[in-house]
């Protein structure tokens, strides 16, 4: 009898969640770590991006994007609860959404909680256990944060004097299979499940995470040989900005910490060069295996029924302003690529939009896409609107920060107000991004711009207080 009993509460729980969820869409969820939009889709006529720049065709493609936070555990724990930084939650790599915030509900939690099966491999939330069971119906965390290769493969594996790490920065791998890397391992993980998904009654919601292209940059050597590398341009401002606060400089120790990197000073032209070699390598690699799974989702016909969404954690400085890595207020530490395919259902437009997008937006338009209600905890906005029209900016700025700074993004400018905990003024900075791009000149203090200044000083602390991004927990 108790035997019967079990089977009938299983069977009472188990058919709700299929039935309500059989007309639902799919979501594949990419988050590629250390992806800055320097690739076809965005412009760039040398990087080699196929696969990524096909979605884009097909998708629309926000090229203002930006993350929260530019730093992987903070920006990853922001998104994936909506939920924005403060001087105390998600502050740094190490952020944890059970340490900084363990009573909110996880994106991926509330698709389980709505008849989806949800799925995770690679690199998703930055802490391997992180909100894991309350998350993942199937959970496969990345084996080794920075193994990202396989050593025995790699030239260099005698055991360096601390504090450097165990590898160069970049490694070219001859003789490889894909899954001799973890993303390649990733992918194949994932192309299975995929032929899983197509026999289940049930939508699912799969995220995977590439560490592509972050250090070491390590790629098979088919893809290092697609660039010569005088053809890749560097960074035409390898200069710091005039008038650049203290405060604001990058010290950029995660690159440093590799072997043959200098302790102090700038990279020099060689090394530069083939860093950013490296970074091209790293990101063709991944672009090719999205192209595997995308491809997989295509032969299981799951495509049409699926929401894509890709997205980079964070920016990533290649000699920008001296700087590496990513750890800065500037717009290229925290502009993102980002780019939504809504499922066939919805009649949706393709093609760029200059509408602004901040990654706690992609939370609840993902309940609105799936038409799942919001949980009270969302700071985003919903981007449907434009995703409907690319004309169509459901927000006049952005917020991020970065410890010290919080900057807000308008059309025209950054502004980046620099403080200490208790509140005090540091340091201010601004850039005209219309007339200066690349941000090589604070013009905070230049008279010809005091009413622009003072309007986004007021803007800041309106949003500040807005969203209570102080002190609040």
């Amino acid at each position: 009898m108790k035997k019967l009993l079990k089977s009938i509460v299983a069977g009472i729980l188990f058919v709700p969640a299929t039935v309500f969820a059989q007309d639902k869409p799919n979501i594949l969820f990419i988050t590629v770590d250390d992806l800055r939009p320097e690739l076809g889709a965005y412009g760039n006529e040398t990087i080699k991006t196929p696969n990524i720049d096909q979605l884009s065709e097909h998708a629309t493609t926000f090229n203002n994007a930006f993350c929260q936070v530019p730093v992987c555990g903070a920006s990853r724990a922001s998104m994936h609860t909506g939920v924005r930084p403060t001087f105390t939650r998600f502050v740094d790599a190490g952020a944890k959404i059970d340490k900084d915030m363990p009573n909110a509900v996880t994106m991926g939690q509330h698709f389980k909680e709505n008849g989806y099966y949800t799925f995770s491999a690679g690199k998703v939330i930055h802490g391997k256990t992180d909100a894991s069971k309350r998350t993942w119906s199937e959970y496969h965390p990345a084996e080794n944060m920075f193994e990202y290769h396989n050593p025995e493969l790699v030239a260099d594996n005698e055991n360096p004097t601390a504090p450097y790490k165990k590898s160069l920065p970049y490694e070219i791998v001859e003789n490889s299979k894909d899954t001799d890397f973890l993303d390649g391992r990733t992918i194949e993980l994932a192309k299975d499940r995929l032929k899983k998904f197509k026999k289940m009654d049930q939508p699912f919601f799969m995220a995977v995470g590439l560490a592509r292209p972050h250090l070491p940059f390590v790629a098979p050597k088919r893809f290092w040989d697609e660039y010569k590398e005088d053809e890749i341009e560097m960074a035409k401002n390898p200069f710091l900005p005039e008038g650049i606060p203290a405060v604001a400089k990058t010290s950029y120790g995660e690159l440093r910490a590799y072997r043959t990197v200098p302790r102090k000073g700038d990279i020099d032209a060689e090394m530069a060069k083939k860093l950013k070699h490296g970074y091209y390598a790293s990101v063709s690699f991944s672009d090719y295996l999205l192209g595997e799974l995308i491809d997989e989702l295509k032969k299981q016909g799951l495509y049409d029924n699926t929401i894509i969404v890709l997205w980079g954690d964070h920016g990533w400085q290649l000699g920008e302003h001296t700087f590496w890595a990513k750890h800065t207020a500037f717009d290229i530490a925290i502009r993102v690529p980002f780019i939504i395919k809504p499922h066939s259902g919805k009649n949706a437009q393709s093609g760029a939009t200059e509408g602004f997008a901040e990654m706690v937006d992609v939370f609840p338009t993902l309940c609105d896409l799936a038409g799942l209600e919001q949980p009270d905890q969302l700071q985003g906005q919903s981007l449907v609107p434009t995703l409907m029209n690319g004309d169509v900016s459901v927000k006049e700025y952005t917020l991020s920060r970065w410890k010290q700074g919080d900057t807000v993004r308008t059309k025209g400018f950054r502004y980046t107000l620099f403080r200490n905990k208790a509140g005090k003024e540091l340091a201010e900075m601004m850039y005209d991004l219309t007339k200066d791009p690349q941000e090589n000149k604070n013009i905070v203090n230049d008279p010809d711009y005091a009413d622009q200044v003072k309007k986004h000083r007021a803007l800041l602390k309106t949003a500040l207080a807005h969203y209570q991004l102080d002190h609040a927990r």
